[in-house]
Parts: C-alpha cells; structure tokens; sequence
C-alpha cells in the first residue's frame, strides 16, 4: 500500500508540475527580478530606510519607467511600425534604386525577401503578428504580475526562504547559505549587466540610426536591446534589419551601421560587459553558445535568458556541494581552467590534455616533502 502510494503521488507531483510550468517560469523571472533589486533594499536599509517603504520606492520607480515608455516610447514605435508594414512597397523601390547594377544577386535577395511578403506563408505570420498584437495587454498584464511578485519577494522573501530552509537539515543549512549568497551575486550581476547593456545598446542604436536618417528607428532600437539580451546570435539578429533598412538611405550608411554595429558589439563584449560583471559571471563564448543551442530549445527566447545565470552558477554548486563526490584532480583541472579563461594562457589546457600536473600540485608536493 506504501508503495502504491508514493507512485500515486508521485503522478500526481508530475502532472502538477506539467500544468503548473508556465506559473514556475512566471515566479523563476520574479526570482531573477527580486534578487536583482535586492541590493538596492540593503543599500536603502543601510541609510535607516525601512524595508517596507524601500519597496514602496522601488515600485514607484518602476511605475515611472513603465509611464515614460507608454508616453513616449510606445507612440512613435506604433506609429513607425505600421508606416513600415503599410509601405514596404516603396521601402522596396527605394532600397533597391540604391543597389548598384554591378550587384545583380544582392538585388535578387532584396527583392525576394520583399516579394515574400505576398506569399501564404508570410501572410499568415502577418496575421499570427496581428494576434500576438492583440494580445499586448496579455504580456503586460503579464509583465505586470512577475513585477508585482518580485515586489512582495522583496518585502517578504526572507521569511519564505526561511520557511523553505526549515526542511532542510541543520548541518547543511550554513553550506546552503554561502551557495545562495555566492548564486545571488552572480544572478544579480547578470540581470543587470544585461539590462544595463540592453539599454545602451538601444539608445546607441537611436542615435547612431537617427544621424543617418535610416526609417523606423524606434523598432530597430527596441530589437537591438531586446536581442542585446542574447549573448552570440543576439548582434546578428539585430543587424540585419537595420542594415536592410539603411539601405534605403544609401549603400554608404548600410556599410556604416553595419561597421557600427559590429564594432559596439566588439566594444560591450570585450571592455563592457567585463567592467560589468567584473568576476562574478565568467563563462566561455563556446560554453554560452551551447547553453543558448539548449535553453532555445526547451524554452526559446525565456530558455535562452534563463540558462546563463544557471550556467554561471555550477562552479558554485560544484565547489560547496559536490567537493564530496569529484575526484580531487577534478577540482583542481577546474580551477586552474577556469584561472586560465582569465588571463588567456593554454597552459593549464595543455597541461590537462597532456595528463600532467598543474605548477601548484607540484608546488604543494615539494613544499610537503620539505
């Protein structure tokens, strides 16, 4: 009957779990979002700022945000958005008189991807984009409720965690505390190196688009720092439509927002993103592109920004929790690859593809000899 029972149960956990997911992602992102803003209540707190009234604060400056970009963000990105879908005729016409005839197969792309807009197929993602229009107020109602629960994982999120610690045995309660204290910072410093990028890659991209007079920069600007949020593949699938369209201001500023582009990416990656994250968030570009390849595929654009943090945050949980069932060498192989990322030297790579023993090891045997 005992067993009977656990696999009952058990059935149920699962198909709770199966119609519960979307709720699980909602209360994931609130997590990332309160742990985020968390900071900002323990800076206030510091200045004898109540945590009640700290959140009070934060709210207010989160309903400023949403007004600003409803007053004036959201107007000219409508209105330019349906001049471009209602004009695309003449957008075509006139990018492909900037084409030079020398260049027959760059004319032929260009008038096919324009021609495609009359096709079935492209049709019906036209009126799936009406659909997905009509149901804005959906996703910002949605918007809304992982705001909201953030807000109250702020204010009563300790007492929770608490609540959930209880089940967990006394003598692994201080190692689960240095783990979540270790995993928020690196959360912490992803959510908001990416926000913070984001940001400035959009206003970079209105700037640099309105100087040129390319068409449609509010929707070009808000794809390029929603696409800012996905590391690798995000500066591809921002280029393209900007460069498309400034090809109807000339070949010159197609080439120029296209070396612009390519350089700020160069520029966020390398001299950016590092003063951001300082040594919180180190991962690999082919450790990022596989987890992208992953998260995409079990969850799309919310699996690829949920699978970072966790990525970032497995040498964690490797160092406090799994010390006990790796091997000793294995620790040590990690440790010295991961020093080795940093500085960019191969030599603790060679050293481990060779099977040899890194210059600490054999620091520490003849220091243990002595």
């Amino acid at each position: 009957m005992a067993t009977i029972l656990k696999v009952i149960g058990s059935g149920l956990g699962l198909w709770a779990v199966f119609l519960l997911w979307p709720e699980f992602l909602m209360f994931l992102l609130s997590v990332l979002m309160a742990v985020t803003l968390h900071p900002a209540v323990r800076w206030m707190e510091g200045r004898r700022i109540g945590r009640g009234l700290s959140v009070v604060i934060i709210a207010t400056f989160a309903v400023g945000v949403l007004a600003v970009f409803v007053a004036f963000i959201l107007p000219p990105l409508t209105a330019q958005v349906t001049h471009l879908l209602a004009n695309l005729p003449e957008f075509r016409a006139r990018i492909l008189s900037k084409i030079p005839a020398r260049y027959p197969m760059v004319q032929k792309a260009i008038h096919e991807l324009f021609n495609s807009s009359s096709s079935p197929k492209v049709t019906s993602t036209f009126d799936r984009w009406v659909v997905w229009g009509r149901s804005a107020v959906s996703g910002l109602v949605l918007a809304v409720v992982v705001l909201v629960l953030a807000l109250y994982l702020l204010l009563h999120g300790r007492s929770l965690y608490a609540w959930i610690l209880a089940f967990i045995p006394r003598t692994y309660r201080e190692k689960l505390a240095v783990t979540m204290h270790e995993v928020s910072d690196v959360v912490h410093a992803y959510v908001s190196g990416q926000l913070l990028a984001a940001l400035l890659f959009a206003i970079f991209t209105a700037v640099l688009l309105t100087i040129l007079g390319v068409p449609a920069v509010a929707p070009l600007a808000v794809i390029a720092g929603v696409c800012d949020v996905i590391p690798v593949l995000g500066i591809l699938l921002a280029t393209i439509p900007a460069v498309v369209l400034a090809l109807a201001v000339s070949p010159g500023a197609a080439v120029t927002v296209l070396v612009a582009y390519v350089a700020y990416h160069l520029f966020e990656t390398y001299l950016l993103l590092p003063r951001i994250y300082g040594n919180k968030l180190k991962i690999s570009s082919l450790a990022v592109l596989l987890a992208i390849l992953v998260g995409g595929k079990l969850q799309g654009i919310l699996g690829v920004v949920l699978v970072l943090p966790l990525v970032a945050a497995y040498p964690i949980v490797e160092r406090h929790w799994l010390r006990g069932y790796l091997a000793d060498r294995v620790l040590t192989d990690h440790k010295a690859l991961a020093k080795a990322a940093e500085t960019g030297s191969e030599v603790a790579i060679d050293t481990v593809l060779h099977g040899e023993k890194h210059a600490s090891e054999k620091a520490s045997a003849k220091g243990g000899k002595k």
